[in-house]
């Protein structure tokens, strides 16, 4: 790694110290509204950081200047190929990614499924289930890929996101005291205890189908294998927790309330499991 290099340390703490800025200008948003009784109006933007998020690196690295947690941990948004400071197009689509790239490709790939099961679709039984089977493992597959993106980020302490991989915008080091070498190795231990998560994370999820059809035989005792929301469809979809719900109906569900249904145990919409091959 260059000396002029960020280290992982430094990053995750300049992170660190953003997101702690960000939620800070988030209670103040919900302040504001409640203030002027508009919190109705906007509850359903409000329920996470994102536009927080979004405000905060607009007024920052959108005018171009350094964040408060670049700042304070002396580090800059770079090209480290040519050394330089990104465009101000790379660093702002870097930025939206980094707020709303994986929510969006999980929507857009929902919104395929949907498209290509609709009635009036042209496309043969062959190709729907061959497209099924590919986007229901996508669907799965993402989150983990993501987590392996963060593990290979403390080894080698290249890229914070993916979006930031993909717009080539990294980090100097401009100014300010250098982390203890202890640090960056315990992240890179980190890193490796991460992608082993992954790994297991990738064989639990082969046996998931064998335990959702356990469970569908205890719905078929309880609501004729339905699924427990709408009571019409058939479970698709399982919480991390094992219980199984119609696609759309979870869905729903969880952009209410991240919780499962049935346990109240919390869970995040990205990290259902869509099950293949009923």
């Amino acid at each position: 790694m260059s000396e002029r290099t960020a280290t992982q340390a430094e990053i995750l703490r300049s992170h660190q110290r953003d997101n702690d800025f960000i939620s800070q200008i988030s209670e103040n948003l919900t302040d504001l509204l409640h203030r002027y009784n508009l919190h109705r109006n906007f509850s359903r933007f409000m329920k996470s950081e994102i536009p927080a998020k979004l405000l905060y690196f607009i007024v920052t690295s959108g005018l171009g200047n350094q964040t408060l947690g670049e700042e304070y941990t002396g580090i800059i948004q770079a090209d480290l190929i040519t050394y330089r400071v990104p465009s101000l197009m790379r660093r702002v689509i870097a930025a939206i990614l980094e707020c709303f790239g994986e929510q969006m490709l999980m929507r857009l790939l929902e919104k395929l499924q949907v498209k290509i099961n609709r009635p009036d679709s042209d496309l043969m039984p062959q190709a729907k289930a061959f497209l099924n089977t590919f986007l229901s493992k996508l669907r799965m597959v993402l989150p983990i890929f993501i987590l392996v993106h963060k593990g290979l980020f403390y080894i080698y302490g290249r890229y914070y996101s993916i979006g930031r991989r993909l717009t080539g915008v990294d980090y100097l080091k401009a100014y300010g005291p250098r982390p203890h070498s202890s640090v960056s190795w315990g992240l890179r231990i980190l890193g490796f205890a991460t992608i082993a998560q992954c790994l297991c994370r990738l064989w639990q999820y082969r046996n998931v189908k064998d335990k959702s059809m356990n469970e569908e035989k205890e719905f078929e005792n309880i609501s004729g294998g339905r699924c427990q929301l709408c009571l019409e469809k058939i479970p698709d979809t399982a919480t991390p927790c094992g219980h199984l719900f119609c696609w759309s109906c979870l869905a729903e569900w969880l952009r209410a309330r991240n919780r499962c249904p049935l346990c109240r145990e919390t869970v995040s919409p990205t990290r259902i499991i869509p099950l293949m091959n009923l």
